[in-house]
């Protein structure tokens, strides 16, 4: 669903919450998306900017399901019918006002106190280099009327285009969305393999994607963004980026970075401006529910019967997660651990519960915790890789890692028989 169109259906039911009082962007928009996390909020009028900003609009699994026109619970198989299965991405003509690159019309946010400046933190970049197409997020902090500091993660696609790039002294075409539609949302945060373009995956969540040519660069982006910078990566010029809140809502650490330079602004009219508050809700569910299918995918291959899968709010959407299992023998929670970190390393702790328990749920899952996990039936792992985010770990992410067996077993002494069995009320007519 585009992206206007989610906002206007969250307001149609009532969802959406409207300030239409004067707001600054340096502060006090995070501090009002912060006070309202998880219900979508609409900034009518932002000082000196002409653009209204949105924010919070997917921080909940069932706004962002709804935006895609499923239930929840088709999440997972939904996405990874995506990743197998590619959509239709068509050519078209996009319907946007050109305007010189002055990106201080933008309404960018400048989020916390030490923040190294105005962030973008909603921004897909689509490169392109050769016939090497990429589709991703990257957080870019406004250095210039016309330039960035970017962050890119070593070793993931775009970071391998630009080095490649750097070595033939050649920059890197790209383009910056902001306001898309859900399904590049998703898609920029799913991890495939190398050289697959992830425009496909959200033209199949989405049902097909329409796109247009770049004027000034080789890129080309969803004719329906409501916001494009075209520009390109920088080969020969880099400076330092950050300090920036991530994940964890805890500040990442200061990098030397490429700079982005942008050459023209496309937006639609009457375009808004997509907020994405760096540790809130939002920020945490689209970086960390794309990766559930990974996870689900690795559990599959090991031969366990997966329920479901839930990256939890508590773990910044990417540290923990609760697998849902129909244990079949007293050695499958070991083996759904290790499998569910093979499928995202970056899991400081995995909790398997039954098959029967609401993964979504904190009390639930708390619940088969203090009920079914014995002492020695939990797995520790020293001194091994993880994540960066992880303010435990070393720099380079090696760190610690817990999974817990919250299941019952399969073998119950007639004694504890009553004392495993939950209740529940009879369904009654009337």
């Amino acid at each position: 669903m585009k992206f206007r169109e989610s906002l206007e259906r969250i307001d149609a039911d009532g969802g959406l919450t409207r300030i239409s009082e004067t707001v600054d962007p340096k502060y006090e928009v995070a501090s009002l998306l912060r006070r309202f996390d998880g219900r979508p909020v609409l900034f009518e009028n932002v000082r000196d900017r002409s653009t209204p900003v949105a924010g919070n609009v997917l921080s909940s699994m069932d706004l962002l399901c709804a935006s895609l026109g499923f239930p929840k619970d088709e999440w997972i198989s939904r996405l990874m019918s995506a990743i197998r299965t590619p959509g239709p991405v068509t050519e078209g003509a996009g319907r946007f006002v050109s305007s010189e690159p002055d990106l201080n019309q933008l309404p960018i946010l400048t989020h916390y106190p030490q923040d190294q400046g105005p962030y973008i933190t909603s921004g897909v970049v689509f490169a392109r280099r050769g016939t090497r197409r990429n589709l991703s997020f990257h957080r870019l902090s406004q250095i210039g009327p016309d330039r960035f500091v970017g962050r890119l993660v070593e070793k993931r696609d775009l970071h391998t285009m630009y080095l490649d790039a750097r070595d033939h002294g050649e920059d890197v075409d790209v383009a910056i969305g902001i306001g898309n539609r859900s399904g590049v949302l998703v898609a920029a945060a799913t991890s495939v393999e190398r050289d697959t373009y992830e425009l496909g995956i959200a033209a199949a969540l989405e049902g097909g994607i329409e796109v247009a040519s770049a004027r000034t660069n080789g890129t080309s982006y969803p004719t329906d963004t409501e916001i494009v910078l075209e520009g390109k990566i920088l080969h020969d010029e880099t400076t330092a980026e950050g300090p920036f809140v991530d994940l964890t809502n805890t500040y990442d650490v200061v990098r030397e970075q490429p700079v982005f330079v942008i050459d023209r602004i496309m937006r639609q009219k009457g375009a808004v401006y997509h907020a994405l508050l760096p540790g809130a809700n939002e920020h945490r569910l689209l970086m960390g529910a794309p990766r559930t299918p990974t996870i689900y995918r690795s559990l599959r291959e090991a031969g366990l019967d997966v329920v479901n899968v839930f990256l939890t709010e508590g773990g910044s959407g990417w540290l923990d997660a609760v697998v849902a299992i129909r244990k079949k023998s007293e050695a499958d929670p070991r083996a759904a651990i290790d499998a569910a970190i093979r499928g995202h390393r970056s899991l400081k702790k995995i909790t398997v519960v039954d098959g029967d328990v609401d993964v979504s749920n904190p009390n639930e899952v708390n619940y088969a915790v203090t009920m079914y996990w014995e002492a020695g039936k939990e797995v520790v792992l020293r001194g091994v890789k993880g994540s960066s985010l992880d303010p435990m770990a070393t720099a380079d992410g090696v760190g610690s890692k817990l999974g817990l067996d919250a299941t019952r077993p399969l073998e119950v002494p007639p004694e504890k028989e009553l004392k495993m069995r939950r209740a529940s009320p009879p369904t009654t007519r009337g």
